[in-house]
């Protein structure tokens, strides 16, 4: 426990109020943009999702990677139930749209960062009771 306690303290100060996951540099996520080291810093802050508490390491349950930024995991779960399929549920990460600007782009990154769950519907009447937007895709003639 000695060792434990003068680890966090040359790690984080002799405040213990300060020990806690999620803070800058202790167990947390921030998701870095690929481009993030090219853009200038309001572009980045845009680009980057994060930072939220995260805790665990790579011996925990929901296995998270060892260092204090997460770098490795799941960044998708499903637990599907096959005798209702609208109860099916899921996490997702950062959420379901690839452009920085949309609504969707990191609507899903608290609930994945807090190990909480959305549902995923399959039956048509759900799908489209919970549909914001249609695209159509077709093929150039």
């Amino acid at each position: 426990m000695e060792e434990a306690v003068e680890g966090l303290t040359r790690s984080f100060g002799s405040d213990m109020a300060g020990w806690q996951y999620g803070q800058e540099n202790y167990k947390h996520v921030l998701l870095r943009h690929p481009l993030s080291n090219a853009v200038n810093e309001s572009m980045r802050a845009g680009l980057e999702v994060g930072p939220l508490p995260r805790g665990g390491y790579g011996y925990t349950v929901l296995a998270t990677g060892g260092g204090n930024n997460q770098t490795s995991g799941a960044s998708f779960r499903i637990i599907v139930d096959t005798s209702d399929w609208d109860r099916t549920v899921g996490m997702n990460n950062p959420g379901q749209g690839g452009d920085p600007d949309h609504p969707h782009y990191q609507d899903l990154f608290e609930l994945w960062a807090g190990n909480r769950f959305h549902p995923v519907f399959y039956s048509r009447d759900k799908i489209e009771g919970v549909t914001e937007e249609w695209m159509v895709l077709q093929p150039g003639g």
